[in-house]
């Protein structure tokens, strides 16, 4: 059964690979926006989640704003809102910024489903979206790394891999790997998904692996000083708006319930001071907060094959991870139980 499932997913990835796909020629990028409802001068900013850094700001003047630039890669991009006071706003949009005419219309009030047009892998990912969201749970993983496998050789599908890949077989990513081209197997995701398919990887049931970090003020700080008590250890970032979100609504909840006999740790995959200052100002963080600031690519984020965020690890008091959690839910308890299972 193993066999045929690789040879399926090897004819995937072939016919995918012989696929002539059209690709932009162009060196730069021109992105026009309307948003609607949006008052004057509301900031926008460009945040290339990718590289972990705003790449561009502007200003809507009559529901409307444009940037434009250059980037070496397609990469998830947001679009970030903010009033005159400097205050963050709801209204964000992610896509995948390509060195293309692009344009994106919506209305603040539903700026997330805004309209894309002219990027190939933003549509790509609603394709994918779309096929995650009509599918049965029974089948829903085996059509989504179906869709992937077919639609090989781009930045959007290496995200969704890399997403999904503690799901996906190690054999079945180094086989997919194999088939790439030249300009995404060396890109950072592509060597990501090498070298995550080359390292054993940490299981429910592991000892934790021990990291270190510092907080705001410069003190170093290590996992192990808290053996002995429930952890949760929660890996973040100051472009996730999940993760944002989980900060301010779940994680104060859980610290005020269970008080000393549970350590809420959340390590921050930024790699810029100040950004990671001024969002965990914003967010109120008041428990254990600290950074390597060397990212999801840094060896401590890789020492937890960290990729998706926001991706927590509940550590027992003898040390043993017992369950990891990935992504967040408005009003989810799941941490909630599993906690109240190693306090009873």
């Amino acid at each position: 059964m193993k066999r045929r499932f690789l040879l399926v997913l090897l004819i995937l990835i072939i016919a995918s690979c012989k696929e002539s796909k059209k690709t932009s020629v162009r060196d730069q990028f021109e992105l026009s926006v309307t948003a609607k409802n949006f008052p004057d001068s509301t900031k926008v900013v460009l945040y290339n989640r990718d590289i972990d850094k705003n790449i561009d700001s502007t200003f809507v003047i009559n529901e409307n704003f444009k940037l434009s630039g250059k980037i070496d890669l397609p990469s998830l991009s947001y679009l970030d809102f903010y009033d005159k006071n400097g205050k963050h706003l709801d209204p964000y949009k992610y896509f995948f910024l390509e060195n293309d005419i692009i344009s994106i219309t919506g209305e603040y009030s539903n700026f997330l489903n805004a309209t894309v047009e002219g990027s190939n892998q933003t549509d790509l990912l609603t394709k994918f979206d779309s096929i995650s969201a009509n599918s049965k749970e029974s089948d829903r993983l085996s059509k989504e790394i179906n869709f992937l496998y077919s639609n090989a050789n781009n930045q959007m599908t290496l995200s969704q891999l890399l997403y999904k890949k503690k799901q996906i077989s190690k054999d079945s990513l180094l086989l997919f790997y194999g088939r790439l081209d030249p300009t995404n197997s060396n890109s950072p995701k592509g060597q990501e998904l090498l070298a995550y398919a080359k390292l054993n990887d940490l299981k429910i049931g592991d000892k934790f692996r021990d990291i270190t970090g510092n907080d705001l003020k410069g003190n170093q700080h290590k996992l192990s000083d808290y053996q002995g008590k429930v952890v949760l250890l929660d890996f973040w970032g100051t472009g996730c708006i999940p993760c944002r979100s989980q900060n301010k609504k779940e994680f104060p909840i859980l610290i005020d319930k269970y008080g000393d006999d549970f350590v809420m740790i959340s390590y921050s995959l930024d790699t810029n001071q100040i950004g990671w200052e001024q969002s965990s100002e914003e967010d109120k963080i008041s428990w254990l907060n600290i950074s390597d600031l060397h990212g999801v690519n840094g060896e401590n984020a890789k020492k937890y094959s960290v990729q998706a965020l926001p991706n927590s690890f509940l550590i027992d008091q003898n040390g043993i991870i017992v369950k990891s959690f990935l992504g967040y839910r408005k009003g989810s308890i799941e941490i909630e139980e599993e906690i109240e299972k190693l306090l009873r």
